[in-house]
């Protein structure tokens, strides 16, 4: 992110309006409906793990002590205002079932799905299922029962998405799923949750 009042110009509206509904939120009340924590700084929210500090009513993101990226403030601040303590669910939804999905299906599938499919669909040597349950550990997934092989991560308090993977063969090209908590939409929208999905994607093919 630009210094702190600077946001790139793409995402200084988003920004502005996510701040201002923010600051018209209760904190605590929006902290326990996301199942956050709070300090004398301000509301704690961990994303993928990693804490970031959210100021009330000035909607200031950062992590380290540090401003975080816009899109990474923007997406935190959704999550916290339109969080409404719904519990997570056991069933799990493709981005095409979340409400407005198939409007961005086609770019999430490309920047999320294609690149984990290509990375672990054992196309290539030293690219295959090993290396997939690797990249998944190390980015704290846990394992579930689907496909090949499939890892769910918390990406959010009361938010999980998971990846699916099938290698390919003769007969079938590689394929690469990421589903989400079927409350998910509960707590942020599917342009953010599309964000969220391709986050978790450049971790995973990051850790190779």
């Amino acid at each position: 992110m630009s210094p702190e009042g600077e946001p790139p110009r793409r995402f200084r509206d988003a920004l502005e309006n996510a701040r201002e509904a923010w600051a018209a939120a209760d904190p605590v009340i929006q902290a326990g409906r996301a199942g956050c924590g709070t300090s004398e700084q301000g509301v704690l929210v961990p994303l993928f793990g990693r804490e970031h500090l959210v100021t009330h009513p000035g909607g200031v993101v950062s992590a380290g002590g540090k401003p975080v990226h816009a899109a990474v403030a923007i997406l935190i601040l959704h999550y916290l205002t339109r969080a409404d303590g719904t519990s997570q669910e056991v069933d799990w939804i493709t981005f095409r079932e979340l409400p407005d999905g198939l409007f961005y299906a086609a770019s999430f599938a490309a920047r999320a799905e294609s690149p984990l499919a290509l990375m672990f669909g054992g196309e290539f040597p030293g690219h295959g299922l090993t290396e997939f349950r690797e990249a998944a550990a190390s980015a704290g997934g846990e394992a579930l029962d689907f496909g090949d092989a499939s890892f769910s991560f918390q990406a959010l308090p009361r938010l999980r998405l998971a990846v699916l993977l099938w290698e390919g063969d003769e007969d079938f090209p590689p394929e690469a799923r990421v589903v989400f908590d079927a409350a998910a939409d509960h707590y942020l929208p599917a342009e953010d949750l599309a964000g969220l999905g391709e986050v978790l994607a450049r971790m995973l093919t990051r850790e190779r």
